[in-house]
């Protein structure tokens, strides 16, 4: 099963430690992607267990583009 950027409606694949595509991650500022790294725990795409904070930032993340993409 494909691991798809998690930009809503992308539909392109991604290696699962990552988030999203390459043109959906650089829409995120800087400062979010810095934020989504920190709370990223090796391994948590295998294990299925991100933590809470990860899963907010990340949710962050999808919102702030969806609100560029004019899709929010």
């Amino acid at each position: 099963m494909a691991h798809l950027c998690h930009a809503a409606g992308c539909k392109v694949a991604v290696p699962p430690k990552l988030f999203m595509c390459k043109s959906h991650w650089f829409m995120v500022p800087r400062t979010l992607r810095n934020r989504i790294w920190a709370e990223y725990v090796a391994g948590q795409e295998r294990r299925k267990d991100p933590t809470r904070a990860y899963l907010d930032v990340t949710a962050e993340a999808v919102a702030y583009v969806a609100t560029k993409e004019g899709s929010s």
